[in-house]
């Protein structure tokens, strides 16, 4: 399965219906947390212009979350990483040379419960793998990958963001995938786990 967001949904949608345990509760400040693995979060709707440029901030150990975790605020900003596979780029795809074209996708999902729209577009996301390797983002001509969210997300909307990396197969074992708000108010995460290859 390849770069297909509604797939990933549909994938989240069943998880959900079978039981999957609920969200961790997450704090506008860093501060404040309901459980030892749960941290702020807030994320963003599409890839903005600098987010291939810039560096997903480091994430504190409270704000790290397993991979099939979902993580949200208590302002209703919910955060989670809908779905991964392993791929082979595609030739369209740049940035996977120094792993022989073998990429990891991500669908980073933002669900907005709040009462006033989410500016999301200067989100950043990132990814490491193995022990703490940064990851390169791929950049896709198609624009079937995306960069990061490029739209406000309306409150009682979500937008997903599907992205690329450059990551050995060797080492998907671990990948870790980050979301920084990039703003005053939230705090970056991440989520870590094993990536399936399709």
């Amino acid at each position: 399965m390849r770069r297909l967001p509604g797939a990933f949904a549909g994938v989240l949608l069943a998880l959900a219906a079978c039981g999957v345990p609920p969200t961790n509760q997450l704090q506008p400040s860093p501060s404040a947390r309901s459980s030892p693995q749960a941290s702020p979060v807030e994320s963003a709707d599409s890839p903005s212009p600098t987010a291939t440029g810039a560096t997903p901030a480091e994430v504190p150990k409270a704000q790290q979350f397993k991979l099939d975790d979902v993580a949200e605020f208590d302002d209703g900003l919910l955060i989670e990483i809908a779905g991964t596979v392993a791929d082979k780029a595609t030739k369209t795809d740049r940035g996977a040379e120094a792993t022989n074209g073998q990429i990891v996708i991500a669908s980073v999902r933002i669900e907005n419960k709040t009462k006033k729209s989410y500016d999301a577009k200067g989100v950043l996301i990132g990814a490491k793998h193995g022990d703490g390797k940064d990851a390169q983002i791929i950049i896709d001509e198609t624009d079937e990958l995306q960069s990061g969210f490029t739209h406000k997300i309306k409150p009682k909307d979500d937008r997903i963001a599907t992205v690329g990396f450059a990551i050995p197969w060797n080492e998907l074992k671990k990948v870790t995938f980050i979301v920084d708000p990039n703003d005053d108010v939230h705090e970056a995460i991440s989520f870590t786990g094993r990536v399936h290859r399709d």
